[in-house]
């Protein structure tokens, strides 16, 4: 079997955390003359199962997409749960770019990619599973300088 690893062409998501999701979307579609992307709000938890650090979340945040091609520009604006995206916040006192999402090819890449990861000492942070997907966030902040973004699937 051939050792797991990210390719780095499969890169399709730099996501940003930020405290004012109209502000920040309203600036991305102005300085770049694009249409105002979106807002939407990540699902209840009915349909999307959050883990946070090992616990179960009710943590939800508004999300808007930007679009580039092969790569989407993600804001996030998380609530007061706790979360990732909230710790990020906290952590660097504001907007910043909290992670690079990287797509995998299906659910067996995502956990031997996991696996491989824990193996070199950067854990799962946060997770999360919606209706045709999942992601998970690796706390890869200490070696990589930003988080990693683990998703099976575009």
């Amino acid at each position: 079997m051939e050792k797991p690893t990210i390719e780095l062409k499969n890169l399709i998501q730099i996501a940003l955390v930020v405290k004012d999701i109209e502000k920040a979307a309203k600036a991305w579609s102005e300085v770049f003359g694009i249409e105002m992307p979106k807002i939407d709000h990540i699902s209840g938890p009915e349909d999307c199962q959050i883990y946070y650090r090992g616990q179960k979340s009710i943590t939800r945040a508004k999300i808007a997409c930007i679009d580039l091609g092969q790569i989407t520009i993600e804001l996030t604006e998380p609530d007061e749960m706790d979360s990732s995206w909230k710790e990020f916040l906290e952590q660097h006192n504001g907007n910043g770019v909290h992670h690079l999402g990287f797509t995998v090819g299906s659910d067996e890449n995502r956990d031997n990619v996991i696996k491989m990861l824990e193996d070199r000492g950067i854990g799962v942070r946060h997770y999360g599973y919606y209706p045709g997907g999942s992601y998970t966030f690796v706390d890869s902040e200490e070696q990589l300088g930003v988080i990693l973004n683990i998703k099976p699937h575009a």
